[in-house]
């Protein structure tokens, strides 16, 4: 009996480990923005275009063509699948987009995207110097009976400190999601990590279970 519950917590604690390393990244979901309101101030302290908010701040704003969109699986306008989180995705209404951070970050920024055409990711320092710049491919298509069914990640390492990001590409057909900001890995769980964990959790309360009952 108490081997089982040793390696129930075995298992839980090594499933942790396998959990993201970087998860002091920063990490925007879009969560708690309608569909189609603008991000703005969302991340900034402030509220979305439509007033919605959650009190973060990390002194990040978007351009105001850059709106929240839910996939038409959530209910929402967005002709795409499920993110990777389940969250809005952002979408740009003409075709430049800009993320600014006011206190700048490093190594990195990390995403998910869906492209109905070419686009560019490019860093940029405080003087409009490029740090990184990435071409992303059209990905769209697929059996999901949407327009974009699959998001792809995308990793950006860079030296120096970041102050903005524009995403460059066709209005309304460049999707970004999950944006981990300050470093090149995604601080978001992946979803076969998180069963496992559940998993094993499972494991470890009903070992306890068991040895309650003894």
């Amino acid at each position: 009996m108490r081997r089982a519950i040793l390696w129930g917590c075995v298992l839980a604690f090594s499933l942790i480990a396998t959990l993201p390393a970087n998860a002091s990244g920063i990490l925007l979901t879009f969560s708690g923005l309608k569909d189609t309101e603008p991000v703005e101030n969302f991340y900034n302290g402030g509220t979305g275009g439509f007033g919605s908010t959650k009190g973060l701040n990390f002194g990040i704003t978007f351009s105001s063509n850059t709106l929240a969109i839910k996939s038409f699986l959530l209910g929402g306008s967005g002709n795409f699948a499920r993110t990777p989180s389940g969250t809005p995705a952002i979408f740009f209404a003409s075709s430049n987009g800009v993320m600014n951070s006011s206190s700048g970050f490093t190594s990195g920024v990390q995403f998910y995207y869906v492209a109905g055409a070419t686009a560019t990711v490019t860093v940029l320092d405080g003087t409009g110097k490029i740090l990184a710049s990435v071409t992303l491919s059209s990905n769209a298509g697929g059996s999901c009976g949407a327009t974009y069914c699959t998001w792809s990640s995308v990793s950006i390492p860079f030296v120096g400190t970041a102050k903005s990001v524009v995403f460059s590409g066709s209005p309304n057909k460049l999707g970004i999601s999950d944006i981990t900001v300050g470093s090149s890995l995604t601080a978001l769980p992946e979803p076969s990590s998180l069963a496992l964990f559940g998993t094993g959790i499972v494991g470890l309360f009903g070992g306890l279970r068991r040895q309650i009952r003894w």
